[in-house]
């Protein structure tokens, strides 16, 4: 019997191609939705997307993906401190020491 690692199809399972431009490199996708999230595993698939055009499609679990760059988080910024009486706030309708100029 013939298996299908040998076969001309057999990179349908386990190779990426974009189908708008053609890409072979792909990165994992969030899912969006309860289809997404718990349907596509019953259906071993997953979501994926194009590296070059960024086209979101569903491919077999079985394709090699990227998994998704996790951006540089940021270090948190120093709250500056507030040294007047008010704590910083000021109350709706204070207007003290405004006037009109008509």
């Amino acid at each position: 019997m013939d298996s299908l690692a040998g076969s001309p199809g057999s990179g349908f399972f386990e190779e990426f191609r974009c189908r708008g431009c053609g890409g072979q490199e792909a990165y994992r996708s969030r899912p969006r939705n309860f289809f997404e999230k718990y349907l596509l595993p019953l259906l071993l698939l997953q979501s994926v997307r194009c590296d070059h055009c960024y086209r979101r499609t569903y491919v077999l679990r079985t394709v090699a993906v990227l998994e998704r760059p996790q951006p540089p988080r940021k270090p948190p910024q120093s709250q500056p401190s507030v040294t007047s009486e008010s704590g910083g706030r000021v109350a709706s309708g204070d207007h003290r020491g405004y006037t009109d100029a008509v």
